[in-house]
């Protein structure tokens, strides 16, 4: 039974039943569709969403601002126990910083404590922390023991994906326009890693999907170390592929991945195509 709260941001992509399931309290980013704003926990409908940027609808997303971030960690706190947020990569977000100085303002007002973690994650990646600081937590583990435990787990979480187009990480500044005009004519795509810093870094340019999907496997043969068994796909409205993705898994390790949709949020960012493989590793560092 957990002594503590354990909480996060939408962006860990974890479908908000399981969380619930889970017992994760959860703030969500707001996403905006051709300038519309919308709320990151409410339904949406994957195809749709994906279907209009690929039609060429504009997205962009907007960070938890600091009024947000204290009003959500004060309904916590005020439920009397210490508080463990594990938040959104700050290389990607401005977020996290907002929730540290905040936890630096009420926690020399509350008696219980909030304790905020920079998952250096983005969406799967970011889940499959909170689902292991969660476990953790179920023990009986403090507050304190469960952060340094997120602090120390962040650096075994790996982050493998590929896009089925450039162009939206070009159009979130993710990568240059050079490299996007390139590898727009070239139809390249591209496999990327989320280094240990939590920023995106490219790895390869294929010249077919299928050889993106198979690069993906190819890295969990390569850093995968067995030690859990709880493995991640995120996706972008393409099913097919991320099943083709898991079976591989399936086959090679003995472990059978958890499919889950590529929320808005992140999905604004990489865009319709995107598959995302997370997993855990001795180490982040790419081979």
């Amino acid at each position: 039974m957990k002594n503590i709260i354990v909480s996060t941001e939408n962006t860990c992509d974890l479908p908000f039943e399981m969380l619930k399931e889970m017992d994760v309290d959860v703030i969500s980013m707001h996403y905006f569709l051709n300038d519309k704003e919308f709320d990151g926990a409410d339904p949406y409908d994957a195809k749709e969403f994906y279907g209009a940027m690929r039609s060429g609808a504009s997205t962009r997303t907007s960070m938890i601002n600091e009024y947000d971030a204290e009003e959500f960690l004060r309904k916590l706190l005020a439920r009397g126990k210490d508080v463990v947020h594990v938040s959104f990569a700050s290389a990607c977000s401005g977020t996290v910083g907002n929730f540290l100085r905040v936890a630096d303002k009420l926690n020399n007002e509350f008696t219980n404590k909030v304790y905020v973690v920079d998952s250096m994650a983005e969406s799967g990646g970011q889940g499959l922390l909170v689902t292991l600081v969660n476990n953790f937590a179920n023990t009986g583990a403090s507050a304190r023991e469960v952060y340094d435990y997120a602090m120390e787990m962040r650096n075994h979480v790996c982050h493998y994906f590929c896009v089925d187009s450039i162009k939206y990480l070009v159009r979130g500044g993710r990568v240059s326009k050079v490299a996007g005009v390139i590898g727009a004519l070239a139809n390249i795509k591209p496999v990327l890693y989320t280094a240990p810093d939590g920023k995106l870094t490219s790895l390869n340019k294929e010249i077919t999907r299928k050889r993106s999907l198979n690069r993906l496997v190819n890295y969990m043969q390569a850093k995968y170390d067995k030690t859990c068994d709880i493995v991640y796909i995120n996706h972008a409205d393409c099913y097919d592929d991320a099943k083709y993705v898991a079976d591989k898994v399936e086959q090679l390790f003995g472990v059978k991945p958890l499919l889950m949709p590529l929320g808005p949020v992140i999905g604004s960012h990489s865009g319709p195509g995107t598959v995302a493989l997370f997993f855990t590793s001795s180490n982040r560092v790419n081979v």
